[in-house]
């Protein structure tokens, strides 16, 4: 460590002398820039232009560092500066003293209240680049003399009043701008198609005018141009086909017109890879939005008040980044802006859509709560979708007519609504509704095919009026404050695939009319206060059954044979109960758990719903929560990936069956705290696929198998807390894993616990090359930073001699060649450091 020491010591000492190279830089800089001098007949001009403004801020002024030329000029917002409306007391004296400035490149005059004819000295300025005249109070026509300004790159014309004027032609000729703004003026007559000629054109702004005609096809001659704003005229016509050549664009605002013909081919035109804010509310567009997914850098799109009709997209649901989104005024039927920013307030431009039939709005970061006016647009509504949102109060009644409603991650409140007869799909969870489900049993002849009431604070007993809903394939009341009894009727829902009841006060026994809903793939009970033994009818009868979760309640009895005819399951949870005996050694009947196959994500089926009894295919998928690796977590997505078995926290006995170690596709495997013994099979390294494996708190003996060498997808593993003995198998990955996976293990030696076994190998002895590779490292970086400081003086020193008007740059040159070898020491010390 002292030597790195030392090698900061000679950094810092070099770091100073940089600093010392980089002032006589700065100061031979300044010296420069104090010496510039204008000449006098450009000093005069600077005076007659003080004397004829008041109290004029002098820090607009700038001229060339070596010629000494006046080249820009900023007075503008004199009026800000200034309590006196009355800046400039004649426009004579300041043109006479302007002209003298014939090297000016840079005019501002913009935010001034001038009140003048027009500025046409300034025509005779024939060297500027930028012009800003900007809202100076100019009025009448615009100057012929400024037709001789051929350099301008950039000029600003807008906010004046230049009455009875056309867009002067002599702009075209200008072929080096990129910046052109004649908004807010009183220009008349056409766009001039000579514009066309600005190839160089970036931005454009013709707004607020009173321009008429067709956008000519010249405009798309413009191919550099990102900024177009013709809004506010009187423009017809079709826009021109030619535009779909300016591939450059972000920005496109034609609102307030009279453009005719249909978005969708005006949306061709328009570059996807490049758009960001199309406003063209206001015209007489016709048809429907198409689908904008492929703009990806869309944020803002308006397009109020046209003539559009039909539907949106539902390829809005993929992901955008749009922020902002008007379609008011239009006669749309289907709305699908689902993860558009439509928030925080609920969008009121959709209160005159009334022939709305589907309508998505979800995660659309609304935090509102439902205005009143929303309800007389859901009259003709049959899906509505409003998830995933921070919508507030109380949801009174599901519309008549619905047939799909999603409302889920919310936080509405209050009682949960009653349900129309021929609804489908209804999802309320996670949300806050509160009391009872009783009004479910005032339900008849419904066709509704999927319920999640889960996540809420719904009480009392689960309603026995099952029996209306045959057509039932969804069931989720979880993650509430449910009680009693497992309704009867459920046993008749002959269609039901998922049932899930899970964390609620469910007492008794799991009823044996269940056993008729052969159809149940999908069963958890977990967290509960449920009793008895583990039924074998739940082998005989529900053979399509891929997860069964029975955690924490309060089973006891052994794990019945039955449960290996389920070849289908792939999730098996019966953890934390007081279940006894030995795991049946028939598991490896569990052929879902060895072939290599992916389970189910998405699950369809069809549905009846509407008044005219139409079908249609729906979907949904699985999820679960499981202790996997150490801690419970909610599978998601990743549930059909998932293959594995929890008996863990009961009072099962015995030794681990090898049935258990054929199910070559198992993932997770957790018998910790039971009173398991025997030893740990060595046909445990077949698992190839196990990802974690939990055996900790029983009374496991003999050594660690060392085929679990080979379970190279093992990320989680708990030997804690057992009668282990020998050497942790050394050279894989199971040193890797923390220490207390395996104490406990009075027995257990080796790497990474600290107790060593009896054949330890002597560490190994520090390299003697350290101290010379250390020396030679120091005598690198003391040659280099003298040869670099000496470097840095002579070159100092030299460039002083050079003429003034080469000095300054080659200073700055200079100091950045010795950042650049500055840089790459540190680098070099960084690596040696870390090394």
């Amino acid at each position: 460590m002292s030597n790195e020491i030392r090698y900061l010591h000679y950094l810092l000492f070099f770091c100073y002398l940089l600093s010392s190279a980089s002032e006589l830089v700065s100061q031979d800089s300044t010296k420069m820039m104090v010496n510039v001098k204008c000449t006098e007949t450009e000093r005069q001009a600077l005076l007659d232009v003080k004397r004829d403004l008041i109290d004029i801020m002098w820090s607009g002024v700038a001229s060339d560092v070596h010629t000494g030329h006046v080249t820009s000029l900023n007075i503008s917002y004199l009026n800000y500066f200034n309590n006196n409306n009355s800046c400039l007391h004649s426009l004579s004296n300041i043109s006479y003293s302007l002209i003298h400035l014939r090297f000016l490149q840079y005019l501002d005059l913009s935010h001034n209240e001038f009140a003048v004819p027009n500025p046409s000295f300034i025509g005779s300025l024939t060297e500027l680049v930028h012009l800003d005249l900007s809202e100076a109070g100019f009025r009448g026509v615009v100057p012929d003399e400024l037709g001789n300004l051929f350099k301008l790159n950039f000029l600003d014309l807008s906010s004046n009043t230049f009455e009875l004027s056309h867009v002067p032609k002599f702009i075209a000729s200008f072929s080096s701008l990129n910046y052109l703004d004649l908004s807010d003026n009183q220009f008349s007559g056409a766009l001039p198609h000579q514009f066309g000629n600005l190839s160089k054109l970036q931005y454009l702004d013709i707004s607020s005018n009173k321009l008429q005609g067709q956008i000519p096809n010249s405009f798309g001659l413009m191919v550099g141009i990102t900024y177009l704003n013709l809004s506010f005229n009187h423009l017809q016509g079709v826009i021109p086909n030619s535009l779909h050549h300016l591939s450059s664009l972000r920005i496109v605002d034609f609102n307030h017109n009279s453009l005719t013909g249909n978005l969708q081919d005006l949306l061709f035109l328009l570059p996807r890879a490049t758009l960001q804010k199309l406003w063209i509310f206001k015209n007489q567009l016709t048809g429907s939005l198409p689908d904008i997914t492929r703009f990806s850098l869309l944020k803002e799109l308006n397009v109020d008040s046209n003539l559009l009709n039909g539907y949106l997209p539902k390829v809005f649901e993929h992901k955008l980044v749009l922020q902002s989104l008007d379609l008011s005024n239009n006669y749309l039927q289907e709305l699908f802006l689902a993860s558009c920013n439509l928030g925080p307030l609920f969008p009121t431009w959709i209160q005159n859509q009334t022939d709305i039939i589907g309508l998505d709005f979800s995660n659309t970061q609304i935090s509102d709560t439902i205005p009143m006016w929303f309800w007389d647009i859901t009259t003709t509504m049959q899906r509505l979708d409003l998830s995933s949102n921070k919508i507030k109060g109380i949801f009174a009644s599901i519309p008549l007519y619905i047939e799909e409603i999603d409302l889920s991650a919310n936080n509405f409140e209050g009682p949960v609504p009653l349900i129309p007869p021929q609804c489908s799909k209804i999802d309320l969870s996670h949300n806050k509704f509160s009391g009872n489900i009783l009004p479910l049993s005032k339900v008849e002849a419904t066709t509704l095919s999927f319920l999640d009431l889960s996540h809420n604070l719904l009480s009392g007993e689960v309603p026995d009026s099952w029996i209306y809903f045959q057509d039932l394939v969804f069931l989720d009341l979880g993650n509430n404050n449910f009680s009693g009894k497992i309704p009867m009727s459920i046993g008749y829902l002959a269609s039901l695939r998922t049932l899930i009841f899970r964390n609620n006060s469910l007492n008794g026994g799991l009823p044996e009319f269940l056993r008729n809903s052969s159809s149940l793939g999908f069963v958890d009970f977990g967290l509960n206060n449920l009793s008895g033994v583990v039924p074998e009818w739940i082998g005989q009868d529900l053979t399509q059954l891929y997860a069964l979760i029975l955690k924490s309640n309060d089973f006891y009895g052994s794990v019945p044979h039955d449960l290996c005819h389920l070849s289908d399951i792939r999730f098996l949870d019966l953890s934390k109960n007081r279940i006894s005996g030995s795991i049946p050694p028939c598991f490896s009947n569990l052929t879902a758990m060895v072939e290599n196959e992916i389970g189910i994500t998405d699950h369809y089926y069809t549905a009846t719903y509407g008044v005219n009894f139409r079908q249609a295919i729906f979907s949904y998928f699985d999820d679960a929560f499981a202790g996997w690796k150490g801690k419970e977590r909610e599978c998601g997505s990743s549930f059909a990936y998932l293959k594995m078995i929890d008996l863990s926290s009961n009072e099962l006995t015995g030794e681990i069956p090898i049935g258990i170690t054929k199910l070559l596709d198992l993932n997770g495997l957790n018998l910790s705290r039971n009173k398991f013994d025997g030893e740990i099979p060595g046909q445990i390294g077949r698992l190839k696929k196990l990802e974690s494996l939990d055996l900790s708190s029983n009374y496991f003996s003999g050594e660690i198998p060392q085929s679990m060498s080979g379970l190279t997808f093992l990320s989680y593993l708990d030997l804690s807390d057992n009668n282990l003995s020998g050497r942790i198998p050394s050279g894989s990955q199971l040193q890797l894993f923390n220490s207390s996976m395996y104490e406990g293990n009075a027995g257990l030696c080796g790497f990474p616990l600290t107790k060593r076994c009896d054949e330890t190998r002597p560490e190994s002895q520090p390299s003697s090359n350290g101290n010379e590779d250390d020396i030679f490292y120091e005598r690198w970086l003391c040659v280099s930073a003298t040869l670099g400081f000496t470097t840095a003086f002579c070159g100092v020193c030299v460039t002083l001699l050079l003429p003034s008007d080469q000095r300054h740059e080659d200073l700055l040159n200079f100091r950045d060649q010795i950042y650049v070898f500055m840089s790459t020491c540190i680098a070099k010390l960084k690596v040696r450091l870390e090394g």
